[in-house]
């Protein structure tokens, strides 16, 4: 196996964090002061994680993990095939649930700050979308959860550890691990 810094602090600082304000928010704050400020924390660290995405280190960067439709469609052919190809950032699928991700929290955290404006308090439609969103983010996580397990059997690669120490343990190759 080699070691290779994948994940830099801020990515797991990030990671972890929205992790815990979000599992707040879930349980102990459904609604209040609290989850109001948690969802504003939540805000500010999606807000910073899209300025990393564009000028932060190689893995943290958008562009190094887009997932273009070929690249999702090779990745789904290789499943199926019971190829398990290394990626040293996000695989094309793990791209599309970032992607899945960040959009959700910003749209929650945008029904939920129309909810407490003066324009938009009270209003049906603005509290039926940030619930359905709420809802819709738990099974994203379910799936992201899921599919990183399923990943990390799979591939032979822990990936929980590697959001956890930054670094991936993928085995040695003939040549690089795909990036």
């Amino acid at each position: 196996m080699q070691e290779v810094k994948v994940w830099d602090r801020f990515i797991r600082f990030f990671h972890w964090s929205v992790a815990g304000l979000v599992l707040l928010n879930f349980t102990l704050f459904e609604e209040g002061a609290v989850h109001e400020m948690l969802g504003y924390a939540v805000m500010g660290l999606v807000a910073l994680r899209l300025i990393w995405g564009l000028i932060g280190p190689r893995f943290a960067r958008f562009a190094h993990f887009f997932p273009t439709p070929a690249r999702v469609k090779r990745h789904i052919r290789d499943m199926r095939a019971g190829k398990a190809e290394i990626t040293l950032g996000h695989n094309p699928l793990g791209a599309v649930m970032i992607f899945n991700l960040i959009l959700t929290l910003i749209l929650i955290g945008v029904t939920g700050y129309l909810a407490t404006t003066d324009r938009f308090w009270g209003v049906e439609w603005v509290e039926e979308t940030h619930e359905f969103l709420a809802g819709y983010l738990l099974f994203s996580i379910a799936l992201h959860v899921g599919g990183v397990l399923w990943e990390s059997v799979r591939s032979g690669v822990n990936l929980i550890s590697a959001m956890i120490t930054g670094i991936k343990k993928v085995p040695l190759a003939e040549g690089d691990a795909d990036e």
